[in-house]
């Protein structure tokens, strides 16, 4: 039946042999003689033919010459396609497809089939590089399509048909948008020369998994029949997100697995690769397999459905949180990203290289899978396991994560991986003000190099510079440009318009800028740290977000030079004050804090600077912000904290004092926890026992010494608040006095909002009211 459709094939180990042959660049010839001197007459009549001797033999001579360069290109795609594990190939220059009765059957440069698809690949060159119109080829494909995919399946008639690919393989062949429209719309894929420098290197990297990646390249997005998988499989919840988890062999996760989805295939992203599957690593458990090991942990995948066909999932039982039923895995090549443990999945495909083939029918990977996780919960699963499990830097799998997912079709992962292009491009770029400033892999924190990837990288995300990522879209910001999906431009808009900004600070404020994270007495880093350069950015996108609505015009639309002018006369504001600033006022900064709230003060106490010289600048929240500072209110809560401090001082140390006694300081011991007295002693013993102990105590500790003692403490400590017997609740307003008392005894810290101011008076009245009058500590 067979060698009616198509012939010649071969499979198996003739696949091995073929493909030593195939993978030379050179074809052979011998000549013989019954002298040698006829054999060296022989050898100069070949040589005239441009053959060259390749060795010598007591009677016979070894003559080579390099393959005719049409036959380089289809040995070069037919070595690519054999070594990445097709089970079978076409066989010599003679293969053909029958194509309509009566008619002569095709011929074929390169066939390659496997379980679920089949490739037929058309191969075409320039000896130099150039232009060649491709219409010709492209319209012959389309008009014997149907009768070629016809004999494929009578000869392969078993059930699910195959899906047949049409590939136009080229060598320094320079493509039209013309043609590239047409295979387009011909649904023939395309692979430059590039692409197949790339296919030959990944395929030496991740063996025959390779050949899933070419798939997911040439079927894009389409459903191959053949793949669909239904496993068992318990669903639940995790937060806000579905998971599930199942048992699978390897050869079937392969198919649909990825770790690297990168819309441009090239050699760049081998390194990617290399770090993320280290050769090495990948023998030892090949190894380790075919020894009989096995892994009992899960592998942790993101299976990514189209928007509107989510994972078909078949109850069968239910059982508390939990579900039992059939899950049917997404029938589309590159559907699972791998999480975590990508080095376990892949090294099954080195042993298979590596031995006969472990037991397919008895291994089985346990499988822990979200389905369509967030592009950005995604990368911090991914950063959060591997940092942990593997010890690998934080900044190193941002990298990382940014290269995988480089200009991804998925836009929430290449939105992602934009911003942390960004923020390592920051890094690595000679020019940018942060050059050198954040802690990468193999470089030591020290005060100078305090940043990291991370932090700049949510900074960007926080401030929505290059815009916002939702409902499966992107939406430019003020530092991308118009085309949202023009990655590298956006990066180069966002780099320089970044450079340019911060280099006013670095460039105005050397001294400054030089100290990094530093602090002492009279020096205090600030605005080159990593809450520092947050702050920084959340006020150029409202300087930029008051520049839109000001002029009625979008930055996107801006170049980078135009978008820096506009917003630098802003920034030139803060410039101008910080030269004469002191120490104390950066200090005041950096003490407020870290949080995302915090970070979002500390730009609004520079935007008040900024609005005192541009009244006009008022962006959405400042005033807010403004109208809940109250100086005058700070002066005085300030003096009713020491107030409430100095009577729980009294009432707890007299309470103490009556209750155990003053006799050899009985109420110390007995009433003050033992870790509470050993602090106090050791800062005592440092002033040289000035005063006494007790007066060591800080206002936080009260808080143990009342839970210490709680029946002592009870009844007045609670402040007239009901449930008694929760020692915490009761204590609480202990803690957020101990907080407003850190502000008011260090002014760097800043001036109390309005609803603080409050909340003392609220306690001053209520320690008044509760506490007796006259307990006072002896």
């Amino acid at each position: 039946m067979q060698e009616t459709f198509l012939a010649p094939v071969v499979s198996g180990e003739e696949i091995r042999s073929e493909l030593r042959v195939r993978k030379k660049t050179d074809i052979y010839k011998t000549v013989s003689g019954s002298s040698k001197r006829l054999i060296t007459q022989k050898e100069k009549l070949e040589e005239a033919e441009g053959w060259r001797v390749f060795r010598r033999n007591a009677k016979s001579t070894r003559m080579a010459k390099e393959k005719p360069a049409d036959e380089q290109l289809e040995d070069e795609v037919w070595s690519i396609l054999a070594q990445m594990g097709f089970k079978e190939m076409s066989k010599g220059r003679q293969f053909k497809i029958a194509v309509e009765e009566g008619l002569p059957p095709r011929q074929i440069d390169v066939f390659a089939k496997d379980d679920e698809t089949a490739v037929i690949v058309e191969c075409t060159r320039r000896d130099e590089p150039g232009r060649r119109r491709m219409a010709y080829l492209i319209d012959k494909i389309r008009a014997n399509r149907g009768n070629l995919i016809g004999s494929i399946h009578k000869t392969y008639s078993r059930q699910p048909k195959l899906k047949v690919k049409f590939v136009i393989a080229t060598r320094k062949i320079l493509w039209s948008d013309a043609d590239k429209k047409k295979c387009r719309e011909a649904e023939i894929a395309i692979i430059t020369d590039a692409e197949l420098d790339y296919y030959s290197q990944l395929t030496k990297h991740l063996k025959s998994a390779a050949r899933y990646q070419f798939l997911a390249h040439v079927f894009s997005g389409q459903k191959i029949e053949g793949l669909v998988n239904k496993v068992m499989a318990t669903r639940g919840k995790m937060g806000d997100h579905t998971f599930f988890t199942f048992l699978i062999r390897p050869d079937e996760l392969l198919k649909i697995a990825y770790v690297g989805h990168k819309a441009s295939r090239d050699i760049d992203n081998l390194e990617t690769y290399q770090r993320m599957l280290q050769p090495i690593r990948l023998k030892k458990i090949a190894a380790y397999i075919n020894d009989g090991g096995k892994f009992p942990t899960n592998i942790v995948v993101n299976l990514k459905t189209p928007k509107r066909n989510k994972l078909r999932f078949d109850v069968k039982e239910r059982y508390g949180e939990g579900t039992l039923g059939e899950l049917y895995l997404p029938p589309t090549y590159a559907s699972a990203w791998i999480i975590d443990g990508q080095h376990r999945l892949y090294g099954y495909a080195y042993a298979r290289e590596a031995a006969d083939g472990f037991n397919r029918d008895s291994t089985l990977l346990p499988v822990l899978a979200f389905e369509d996780l967030p592009a950005d919960e995604e990368m911090n699963l991914f950063i959060d396991i591997n940092s942990k499990q593997v010890k690998v830097r934080n900044n190193l799998l941002v990298e990382l994560y940014s290269d995988l997912h480089w200009q991804s079709p998925d836009p929430g992962e290449a939105f992602q991986a934009l911003l942390s292009r960004i923020a390592a491009r920051l890094n690595s770029d000679g020019a940018s003000p942060l050059s050198n400033r954040m802690v990468v892999s193999g470089k030591r924190k020290t005060t100078f190099r305090c940043l990291t990837q991370t932090s700049i990288q949510a900074g960007l995300r926080e401030a929505k510079l290059l815009g916002t990522y939702g409902n499966g879209a992107i939406t430019p910001g003020p530092l991308s440009t118009a085309r949202k999906d023009d990655y590298r431009s956006n990066l180069k808009k966002g780099v320089t318009v970044l450079s340019d900004c911060l280099g006013l600070f670095a460039n105005n404020l050397r001294d400054h800028w030089k100290l990094g994270d530093h602090r002492e007495e009279n020096l205090c880093g600030y605005l080159c740290t990593n809450i520092g350069i947050r702050a920084i950015f959340l006020i150029i996108k409202d300087i930029a977000d008051h520049i839109e609505y000001k002029d009625s015009v979008k930055l996107c639309y801006f170049d980078a030079e135009e978008t820096f002018a506009e917003v630098r006369p802003y920034l030139q504001v803060l410039i101008d004050h910080f030269q004469n600033a002191p120490a104390q006022d950066f200090l005041r900064l950096r003490l407020i804090g870290s949080s995302l709230a915090s970070v979002r003060r500390q730009a609004y106490e520079m935007e008040v600077i900024v609005n005192s010289r541009m009244p006009e600048f008022n962006p959405t929240g400042l005033q807010d912000y403004r109208d809940s500072r109250d100086e005058a209110g700070t002066q005085e809560a300030s003096e009713k904290v020491r107030q409430i401090e100095r009577r729980l001082f009294d009432y707890v140390i007299g309470t103490l004092q009556a209750e155990y006694g003053t006799s050899n300081k009985d109420w110390w011991i007995q009433g003050i926890p033992v870790k509470i007295r050993q602090d106090c002693t050791k800062r005592w013993e440092a002033r040289n026992r000035e005063g006494s102990e007790e007066q060591e105590l800080y206002l936080i500790n009260y808080i143990e010494i009342c839970h210490s003692n709680w029946e002592l403490f009870k009844d007045v400590i609670s402040l007239g608040q009901g449930d008694k017997s929760n020692k915490k609740k009761m204590t609480g307003w202990i803690k957020d006095l101990n907080q407003i008392r850190n502000r008011t005894a260090h002014p760097a810290h800043g001036v109390l909002t309005t609803e603080q101011v409050a909340h003392v008076n609220e306690l001053y009245s209520k320690v008044n009211e509760h506490f007796p009058q006259n307990v006072v500590a002896s």
